[in-house]
């Protein structure tokens, strides 16, 4: 690759990138040399790069789906939640690609139902509704966590500052989030649980 570098005032230096290769050929920015466009044409051949590595399984936007996963935003759970999800549907983790839906939100189902976060809730309910429509699903997940931010928010430090005690709360909040589940919709199941930070979960109800 050949770089050569030019002024524009005593101020500014500008970069213009002439590519020796076609791998090269998506990083450069018709008219538009700016370091932003760099680095965005560089996320995108990253991406394409990616994903030509991995099996493109397409599927339709509506279907026969397992379950709808609900869970905390904290990225500390995201790998050990997507595990769960393979042991608890009983199939290996390189099946698990894309058979069921997921919505994130801050405390899990502690977010969908307790009033600190009231403004929340509608949001989780019309996102249950549309998956049950489009995706047929058989049971709804709700996890939520230990040592979690969002629980601390809503049912204050003190409720939360032992096991016992933060299972109690918890606990409170998943069977509400469980009886509003079955009283929209009755033909689901519900699996509840309180996950540690080693993914071990505490089934609850």
């Amino acid at each position: 690759m050949v770089n050569s570098f030019f002024k524009l005032n005593k101020d500014t230096t500008v970069s213009h990138m002439t590519p020796t290769c076609a791998c090269c050929g998506p990083l450069q920015l018709a008219g538009n040399h700016s370091r932003r466009g760099f680095l965005a044409a560089g996320a995108a051949t990253v991406a394409g790069g990616l994903m030509g590595m991995m099996p493109f399984q397409a599927q339709a936007a509506s279907g026969n789906y397992e379950a709808m996963l609900v869970n905390c935003i904290d990225p500390r759970f995201t790998t050990l939640s997507w595990q769960y999800m393979g042991l608890l549907q009983g199939i290996s983790r390189d099946k698990l690609t894309d058979n069921y839906s997921q919505f994130v939100i801050a405390g899990g189902p502690i977010g969908a139902v307790h009033p600190k976060f009231s403004a929340w809730h509608k949001a989780y309910w019309d996102n249950l509704d549309i998956t049950v429509s489009l995706h047929h699903i058989k049971r709804v997940v709700g996890i939520t966590h230990r040592d979690c931010g969002a629980a601390k928010l809503a049912f204050g430090d003190d409720k939360v500052a032992d096991k016992h005690d933060e299972t109690e709360a918890h606990a409170e909040a998943l069977n509400e989030f469980r009886r509003q589940v079955q009283k929209r919709h009755p033909k689901l199941s519900v699996i509840t649980g309180v996950m540690s930070l080693d993914g071990r979960v505490d089934l609850i109800g």
